[in-house]
């Protein structure tokens, strides 16, 4: 498969008209999911190429999240991913029968519940943009309560949800279980009914606690949601929802939706 001049390839650079090349065999399916790419020696002879022009067209495929190189094996065709909607809010008066905090997959997921597989408690200085959000300044104590979970044995969401020390402090806010009747009923018993919250959602690229939970190839995004809730006075809880980019899509319901229209 040596390279020949094209009006598509002409100004290309020689790496990313070997991404393209190897891109089209992917998306056509000559190379199928999970099949072993030639070797860099065999793909520096077909493409007449140097070895780093070679690697560096692979480096962009697996960015765009095309392919995955696996030590000592070789580079392989990534699996295609199975995206899910996960429901942020659902209309008002409409149950959705789970914690009401929580962004849950609603379409293109498992059927069962999703699974927490780790639930930490932590007391930490609020960074410069949590201290924003909960109107204290930065270094302040705050409590943070992070949850890992799984669907299907795969990593589907984190969550960070951060409180301020003179609401938790004293509480099961800041015992490592789960709160039985959630977070929300637990603040309005302590005073702190919630009146609202405003959702912030932004992609970037992951630090190196979610690059290890969700198994990222390099390349792939995280969606984030800030979601800071307030009650008549003041904010009371920032919670980050966290989901590997490629395989979440975000759903709101806003308004009266007739039931065979709601998500899931």
């Amino acid at each position: 498969m040596p390279l020949k001049e094209s009006s598509r390839h002409v100004t290309d650079a020689k790496y990313q008209q070997i991404a393209d090349r190897l891109r089209d065999q992917i998306t056509s399916g000559a190379l199928k999911p999970g099949q072993r790419l030639p070797s860099e020696p065999d793909l520096v002879r077909d493409f007449r190429s140097s070895r780093n022009t070679v690697r560096l067209a692979l480096a962009l495929l697996t960015n765009q999240g095309l392919v995955v190189t696996r030590q000592g094996l070789g580079t392989f065709v990534q699996e295609p991913v199975r995206p899910f909607t996960a429901l942020l809010s659902r209309a008002p008066g409409v149950p959705t029968g789970h914690h009401a905090t929580a962004a849950l997959p609603v379409s293109g997921s498992a059927d069962g519940e999703p699974e927490t597989v780790r639930f930490l408690v932590e007391q930490v200085s609020a960074s410069a943009s949590v201290a924003a959000k909960l109107e204290l300044q930065r270094g302040d104590p705050v409590v943070i309560r992070r949850t890992l979970q799984r669907l299907d044995g795969a990593p589907w969401l984190m969550i960070n949800s951060y409180f301020p020390m003179d609401l938790a402090s004293g509480t099961p806010l800041e015992q490592a279980a789960c709160i039985e009747d959630g977070s929300i009923k637990l603040l309005a018993d302590l005073g702190y009914a919630q009146a609202g919250f405003v959702d912030e959602i932004g992609a970037r690229m992951p630090d190196a606690r979610e690059y290890d939970f969700f198994r990222l190839s390099s390349g792939t995004p995280v969606i984030v949601v800030n979601r800071t809730s307030y009650s008549q006075e003041r904010p009371i809880r920032l919670s980050r929802y966290v989901y590997r980019g490629d395989r979440v899509r975000l759903a709101h319901e806003v308004g009266v939706i007739p039931a065979r229209y709601r998500s899931g």
